[in-house]
């Protein structure tokens, strides 16, 4: 059996470690928190944005809300990125559409220059086949409210084309 005294202080070290532990998780926090930046007049700083929660009954999940920053310079790559769509077996071009109520608004399809695929000489080779690679994009829809003077963003998803590439023809076997 441990004496009374060096039960105390064994106590009083484990309360002391425990604050601590708690002093360093609180730093730790501290640091992943967004710090403010220096920001255009007029801009709200990320800091500065609030979290809000949707009050709902207790049955159901809660519901978050959080402040959507969309930066369109973020997306533009910071090398130039060589075009493989001209040096590709199966070369293909870019369509741009341009809807203003979706984010991103512009969006570029791919599409196959080629029936078939370049040989080693350059020419087409119509034994293969250029075909597109399909990729499911996530979009975000710009939507008026009930009122017409706010608006929301609604993610939908559409199946785009971001390449060409070479296949063996697919035949069907007749018996």
């Amino acid at each position: 059996m441990v004496p009374t005294a060096n039960l105390s202080k064994l106590t009083a070290a484990c309360v002391m470690m425990m604050m601590m532990m708690m002093m360093m998780m609180m730093m730790k926090e501290a640091e992943a928190m967004p710090k403010a930046h220096h920001e255009k007049p007029g801009s709200q700083s990320k800091a500065s944005l609030k979290t809000t929660r949707k009050p709902s009954d207790p049955t159901s999940a809660a519901v978050e809300f959080v402040p959507l920053q969309l930066d369109p310079e973020a997306l533009v790559p910071s090398r130039s990125v060589r075009p493989l769509g001209k040096f590709s077996l199966s070369p293909w071009t870019y369509n741009v559409t341009q809807d203003d109520s979706l984010f991103p608004p512009g969006l570029a399809e791919a599409r196959c220059s080629l029936r078939g695929c370049r040989d080693a000489q350059g020419g087409e080779d119509l034994s293969l086949e250029s075909k597109p690679i399909m990729h499911q994009a996530l979009l975000l829809r710009r939507v008026a409210a009930a009122g017409g003077r706010s608006y929301h963003y609604r993610l939908e998803t559409r199946l785009v084309s971001v390449g060409c590439t070479c296949v063996r023809p697919g035949v069907l076997r007749q018996d």
